[in-house]
């Protein structure tokens, strides 16, 4: 499943959350520094992430039958590696921008004439009558700018992967889409988003320890199905306001979501 390429994984020396994105506000700002002198953060936890990355091996080894594993350890990243849901949400870094703009393009589609409005947006021409994968696709630079740091690289596989994964995207025209169909890709992302930081935290042996490649297909969708379930959930206790969105609108709700979801899923070890 998915496309990405898996790294060694989060050195614990690495600070929890960087400099670059502490700094990080939702008005067009994030990674300004603007005092001039950015002090330098803490040295995170060297053992921070020992215990969810144990804990998730033993999933693993358990060929991915003991479902327990994989809660607890998904429990103990969100409340132990990342502090929790805010400084997790906050760590995110791109991906959060990625999924304001991606939900500010969504939002646009579900009105009439949505996709007239969002080529006048992002000034791209001959958007009208593409496959809904298409379309996403040439509007991929706009959601997920190319180049930067890791956390960007992890939002656009996330993305690409979100399209490729969803057969209706190539079934339907781009103005065939519903308000549903749009709903589902938002959190058909922000899963995918969830699972590239769980991936290369805690458990990039995933593509090491499985027997075979139905097996990590198997172990890597009951992971995404636990996160999709919690983004659901997120969404219905999270409140939307219907009217006109902009970026920072879209982000504080996309924001809100998230950290709902990390709250979710840190109750998933009680």
């Amino acid at each position: 499943m998915g496309t990405s390429t898996r790294n060694k994984g989060q050195s614990g020396h690495t600070p929890l959350v960087p400099s670059w994105l502490e700094g990080d506000d939702t008005n067009g700002n994030e990674g300004q520094n603007v005092g001039g002198n950015m002090p330098i953060p803490p040295e995170g936890d060297v053992n921070r992430f020992t215990a969810p990355r144990g804990t998730f091996t033993r999933y693993l080894s358990s060929g991915g039958r003991d479902g327990s594993f994989m809660r607890s350890s998904i429990s103990q990243y969100v409340s132990h590696s990342l502090g929790g849901s805010s400084r997790a949400t906050t760590r995110l870094g791109a991906a959060r921008h990625s999924t304001a703009r991606l939900y500010n393009v969504l939002s646009s589609l579900s009105r009439n004439g949505g996709v007239s409005e969002v080529a006048h947006q992002l000034s791209i021409d001959n958007l009208e009558g593409l496959s809904a994968s298409s379309f996403f696709t040439n509007i991929s630079s706009f959601v997920c700018p190319d180049g930067g740091p890791n956390d960007e690289g992890m939002a656009r596989s996330a993305y690409f992967d979100t399209i490729a994964e969803n057969p209706i995207l190539n079934e339907k025209k781009i103005e065939e889409l519903t308000a549903q169909d749009c709903m589902t890709v938002l959190q058909k992302y922000m899963c995918k988003v969830i699972m590239e930081h769980i991936k290369n935290d805690i458990a990039n042996k995933i593509i090491i320890l499985p027997n075979d490649i139905d097996e990590i297909s198997r172990i890597e969708g009951s992971v995404e199905q636990l996160i999709q379930q919690s983004v659901s959930d997120a969404f219905a206790e999270v409140q939307q306001n219907s009217a006109q969105m902009t970026n920072i609108k879209a982000e504080q709700i996309t924001d809100s979501v998230y950290k709902k979801t990390y709250d979710i899923l840190e109750g998933q070890g009680e």
